[in-house]
This record gives structure tokens, sequence and C-alpha cells, in this order.
């Protein structure tokens, strides 16, 4: 009996410290948030010949507003670099979106359309949606794996709301 009582401490003994030691910790979770962001730096370039074909550039930057139940990021400065190939407004668009808070960052690669139409003013109405999925983090974000959907609209022409959510975990 005695036996079986040491074995039983010892491994308790060394669950704590496995815990501890973060070896056996994860940490995962569902994650959504709103960003209002403005552009530093844009770029368009119509292909020669081409009319209506445009290679356009963005460096973009604002703030992160969580919409979920954690504090995943919450009020984290946002930064975005895109690239647009685009035919009238519509086309596929990439690039890369990293959050930082309190020196840790997560950077994710998204992909997806922009979709422009005319409104009965005969204004444009640009909107884009896609997908994303993270490729990097920092601090206490290092080995992030995640990824999810993203949805948004320009509300004038320096600047767009964009809405996420995805799922992420941490080992």
């Amino acid at each position: 009996m005695k036996n079986l009582s040491n074995i039983t401490l010892s491994l308790a003994v060394l669950s704590v410290f496995a815990l501890s030691s973060g070896q056996a910790m994860a940490e995962h979770g569902k994650i959504s948030g709103s960003a209002a962001l403005s552009y530093s730096k844009q770029e368009a370039s119509a292909a020669p010949s081409a009319g209506g074909h445009m290679l356009v550039s963005g460096e973009l930057t604002g703030s992160n507003k969580n919409t979920g139940g954690t504090d995943f990021m919450s009020d984290a400065n946002v930064d975005n670099r895109e690239v647009g190939q685009l035919f009238q407004g519509n086309g596929p668009h990439t690039g890369y979106y990293t959050m930082s808070k309190d020196g840790n960052t997560t950077t994710a690669l998204w992909k997806g359309d922009v979709s422009t139409v005319l409104a009965d003013d005969g204004s444009p109405r640009t909107s884009f949606k896609g997908t994303w999925e993270y490729v990097a983090g920092t601090g206490k974000y290092s080995g992030i794996q995640g990824k999810g959907k993203y949805n948004g609209y320009f509300t004038s022409k320096t600047t767009y709301t964009v809405d996420w959510n995805g799922e992420y975990s941490l080992k």
C-alpha cells in the first residue's frame, strides 16, 4: 500500500510539473473582431492597352476591436499590406494582416475577392470577402495556428471596415 501511495504521489508531482512548465498546456478558441483601417500608402497602376485592368497595392493601419467573448488582441494595432488585380473594380486580392499589442504579434495571410457595384446615384460601392490563415506569431503568440473568414466594405476612397472571425490554437 505504501508503494502504491508513493507512485500516486510521484505521478501527481510529475503532472503538476509538466503543467507548470507549459509542456502540456494549450490555448485555443473562437475569435472575432472588427477594424476600421485607413490607407497610409495607396497605389494603382493601369495595365497598358487593357482598359479597366488595374494592379492596386496599399498599406493600411488601424485598431482591432473584439466582437467575440475573448480578450484576444483587444485594441491591438493593425497593419495591413494588400495587392489586388482588378478589372473595373472586381477581382482577386491578397495580403498580410498583422496585429500587435504589448510586444506580441500575429500575422495572417488572407485572400479573397473584391466586388464593386454602382449604387442608384451612380457611385461605386466596393466590398470584399475571403479567408485567412495565421502564418506567424511572436511573443506569447509564437507558433500560433488558426484560420477563418473576413468581409468588409469601403467607407470612403481611403478607408474601409473589415470584420473577421475564426479559430486559433497555441501549443
